[in-house]
């Protein structure tokens, strides 16, 4: 019977013990994610007045927070870029409405974003390291603000709140 090599066994646990700390180092560098969701748009197209409704319960004000809307779409879908009203209700129902602009497409034409099929996902950064001054339940309501009243081809809304 041989007997095993010591050099090899010790080169086996080294590339074993670098992989342990690979990974906590990745998972150690990932921001806390406090929500993650996504809702599909209503069929066969997405209205003006029925927004996409996000809630996240605040507890601490101190902390800091980067906000990410995803935004799945077709490759039928009309136009270049996506325009989307975004109602802030705060715990005290005092409102701030703001405007976030998608660019979906390239000057030439080109689509961006992963691709899925027919469809492209992609994610757009809307507020970075912000702190929420009050405590208590926070609603974020998308509507599209597209010159049509309705809006076809956009798939899903999605909304990403993690910790700074």
């Amino acid at each position: 019977m041989k007997t095993p090599d010591k050099s090899r066994l010790f080169g086996k646990s080294l590339f074993w013990i670098g992989c342990i700390w690979g990974c906590l180092a990745i998972t150690a560098c990932q921001h806390d994610t406090v929500l993650n969701k996504t809702f599909d748009t209503p069929r066969p197209a997405w209205a003006f007045n029925d927004p996409v409704c996000f809630n996240l319960t605040v507890i601490d004000t101190l902390t800091r927070y980067d906000l990410t809307f995803s935004l799945k779409h077709s490759e039928d879908y009309a136009w270049m870029n996506a325009f989307f009203l975004i109602t802030t209700v705060f715990p005290d129902m005092n409102t701030a409405i703001d405007t976030l602009e998608c660019i979906l497409a390239t000057p030439d034409g080109k689509w961006i974003g992963s691709r899925l099929g027919k469809y492209r996902n992609l994610g757009f950064l809307y507020k970075q390291n912000i702190a929420f001054p009050q405590a208590g339940e926070y609603r974020f309501e998308v509507r599209h603000a597209m010159r049509n009243d309705t809006l076809r081809e956009i798939e899903a809304v999605g909304m990403k709140i993690s910790r700074s």
